[in-house]
C-alpha cells in the first residue's frame, strides 16, 4: 500500500499546463461560442459566493472531487473540469476586461493564490487515486492482475487526503474573497 506523492505532484503540474492552454483558447476563441449573457450570469454567481460561506465552497468542490475519485470515470471528469474552468476563465476575462495582462493575472490568482494551490492539489490527489485503481481494474480485466482490498484502501487514502485539502482550500478561498472583495468587485464590475 503505497501513496505516491510524486504522481500527485506530476498531475498537479499537468493541471497547471491544461489551465494555461485552455484559458488562452477561451480568451481568444471563447467569445465566439459563449454569450455575454452567460458570462454576466457567472459573474452574479461568483459575487454571491461571498454570502454563502466556506461550507458552500467546500460542498461544491467536494462534488467535483468525488466524481474525479471514481475509477474509470474520474479521469475524464478531471479533464472536463479543467476544460470548463480554463476555457470559462479565458472567456470571462475576454468579456469583462479584454486584456491579455488581465488573463495572466487571473491565471496567477487561480493557480498560485493559496486556495488555488491547495484546491488543485486536492484534485490531483483524488484523480491520482482514481487512476491507480483504474489501472488495477484494467489489469484485472486483462487477467494480468487482480483488484485487492488494499487497492481500494489506497484509493480511499488518496480521496481522504483530497477531502482534507479541499476543506482547507474552501476556508482559505473564503478568507481571500472576504479580504479582497473590494478588489474583486473592482476587477469584475
Amino acid at each position: 500500500m503505497i501513496i505516491n506523492i510524486k504522481r500527485a505532484v506530476f498531475l498537479y503540474i499537468i493541471e497547471l499546463l491544461i489551465l494555461i492552454v485552455l484559458s488562452i483558447i477561451g480568451f481568444y476563441a471563447g467569445p465566439l461560442f459563449i454569450s455575454q449573457t452567460t458570462i454576466n450570469e457567472l459573474r452574479s454567481e461568483l459575487m454571491g459566493t461571498v454570502n454563502l460561506g466556506p461550507n458552500f465552497i467546500f460542498l461544491h468542490n467536494l462534488v467535483i472531487d468525488t466524481l474525479m475519485a471514481i475509477p474509470i470515470i474520474g479521469p475524464p471528469i478531471f479533464v472536463l473540469a479543467l476544460v470548463m474552468t480554463g476555457f470559462i476563465l479565458g472567456v470571462y476575462v475576454a468579456f469583462t476586461i479584454n486584456s491579455p495582462i488581465a488573463l495572466i493575472f487571473a491565471l496567477v490568482v487561480t493557480m498560485f493564490f493559496p486556495h488555488g494551490i491547495i484546491e488543485l492539489m486536492a484534485y490531483a490527489f483524488s484523480t491520482t487515486g482514481s487512476l491507480f485503481l483504474t489501472g488495477r481494474v484494467i489489469r484485472s480485466v486483462r487477467s494480468t492482475g487482480s483488484v485487492t482490498r488494499n487497492d481500494f484502501i489506497v484509493l480511499l487514502i488518496y480521496y481522504a487526503i483530497s477531502v482534507l485539502l479541499l476543506y482547507v482550500a474552501a476556508n482559505v478561498e473564503y478568507l481571500e474573497i472576504v479580504k479582497l472583495s473590494g478588489v474583486i468587485r473592482g476587477l469584475i464590475g
